[in-house]
């Protein structure tokens, strides 16, 4: 009886909200096209917030303008180098939009997360594959902790061919409003991936213990390279696995393509196989790699699950719900306060973004799901990767901004969209193994969950 009045009482939430919803039209975005055609619908998308911040970053900038050109061909010559001049006629075609001068917003681009790494807390991933998952569920995820910034979510795909002849993967990225680099993604062959500042330079004061070990202190700091947002976004467009992601790591570092300041970056990525690779540079070289990396609790191993950086506080750890349900862990698990939403992960002032990877290996480009939560503490947002429109209030930092001012958290209501998800995932599959394009679906079902975690905001 009383799980028929749960059941009950859900289907009258989901009705409800459903109703809001439909009854809310928001608009969607298509970023897919050329990098022009791209850049020009970004650009009239977040004109405001990237003034914003580009306004602030020159204002702090000033007597520097000679140097920031200098950087921003720097910036034109490395993206070639690695052929990738398509950013930089994304990047054109943004400032064109804006109205604001394109070399200048180039060094902007490229450069500003130099200044929010000074304000860093931490970031943390996670990855969690057979033997520790439920059926076979290939997980990751990431919190991102940074400098607040309006953060967006988007479906992205570039078909501008390179001058070599690759055709760019389509992905899922998060990452702040005014630029176009990425802090983590999935793309369309099943790869997920995301860059954390290395645990020697976490922020310990509320979470473990001192590393004990040498911190990769970078002397003299490197910035002549690509930041650690536009790195996971070549890998992002141009890999297929954690091997080749590695193989573009260690090639990066050989040629000099990397900058991180003072600090080195620290990587992790799962693919569709259920293989994960962490892997860390120190600006220079690579100083650490490990191919499914296991966890030790309690002199204990975990194989299937890792973390980039281990937390506890008065809570307990994120990865205690793991190992208690070892062999037998759901997306939902991670994907809640139990885990990735657990209050050691984050801080609640800096705790941008987040997101969930559930990872298909069959259909990885259309049926692997996505559980974007704006911010990292916020109602998730699920969808599918079969989308092509991305509903403006993810694009344009609304959802962040309203979650941010309004967020209540309710277990009731995150068990709803879980469900809600569940139901249409179950009806969408049989489609795809039929060869069915379900593109509409997909999209009318994302602009519904968008709309349905907002109205659960007000």
């Amino acid at each position: 009886m009383k799980r028929t009045c749960m059941l009950t009482a859900m289907s009258l939430f989901l009705s409800t909200f459903a109703s809001l919803a439909l009854g809310q039209p928001a608009e969607s975005v298509i970023l897919e096209g050329t990098a022009s055609e791209v850049g020009a619908k970004w650009g009239e998308v977040n004109k405001n917030s990237i003034l914003k911040a580009y306004n602030a970053f020159i204002e702090r900038s000033r007597g520097k303008e000679e140097q920031l050109r200098k950087f921003a061909k720097l910036s034109v010559d490395l993206s070639n180098q690695i052929d990738c001049s398509y950013w930089i006629t994304e990047l054109n075609a943004i400032a064109d939009t804006v109205g604001i001068d394109r070399e200048l917003y180039i060094a902007f681009t490229f450069g500003r997360y130099r200044d929010l790494a000074l304000q860093y807390e931490g970031c943390t991933s996670i990855a969690v594959t057979p033997p520790a998952t439920k059926d076979g569920q290939i997980i990751f995820h990431k919190t991102r902790e940074t400098a607040s910034d309006l953060q967006a979510g988007y479906i992205k795909r570039i078909t501008d061919k390179t001058r070599s002849g690759k055709q760019p993967f389509k992905y899922f990225a998060e990452m702040g409003t005014a630029d176009t680099g990425v802090s983590f993604f999935v793309n369309e062959k099943g790869l997920a991936g995301s860059a954390d500042v290395p645990r020697q330079w976490q922020n310990n004061e509320q979470y473990v213990g001192p590393y004990k070990g040498d911190l990769p202190f970078v002397q003299p700091p490197k910035y002549d390279g690509f930041m650690n947002h536009y790195v996971p976004r070549y890998i992002a467009e141009h890999c297929s696995t954690v091997d080749e992601a590695g193989e573009t790591l260690r090639a990066f570092a050989a040629k000099g393509y990397l900058a991180s300041g003072k600090m080195g970056t620290n990587y992790l990525f799962a693919d569709a196989r259920g293989k994960v690779l962490q892997i860390a540079d120190n600006c220079y070289e690579i100083i650490e790699e490990n191919k499914d990396p296991i966890l030790l609790k309690d002199g204990k191993k975990y194989e299937g699950i890792a973390f980039t950086v281990l937390r506890r506080n008065d809570y307990g750890a994120p990865e205690d719900a793991l190992i208690a349900n070892y062999t037998k862990i759901p997306v939902e698990l991670v994907n809640s306060p139990k885990v990735s939403k657990h209050s050691a992960i984050w801080n609640f002032a800096r705790a941008q973004s987040s997101s969930t990877f559930l990872i298909d290996p069959k259909h990885p480009d259309k049926l692997t799901t996505v559980f974007v939560t704006l911010p990292a503490y916020g109602y998730s947002i699920p969808f599918l990767m079969g989308a092509s429109a991305t509903p403006r209030a993810l694009m344009d930092g609304t959802v962040y901004q309203t979650q941010k001012e309004a967020f209540r958290y309710s277990a009731f209501h995150e068990e709803g969209v879980n469900d809600a998800w569940r139901r249409f995932i179950h009806e969408v599959r049989p489609k795809v193994e039929k060869g069915e394009d379900v593109t509409k679906a997909l999209n009318d079902n994302f602009l519904q969950m968008v709309n349905l975690v907002l109205s659960m905001n007000k």
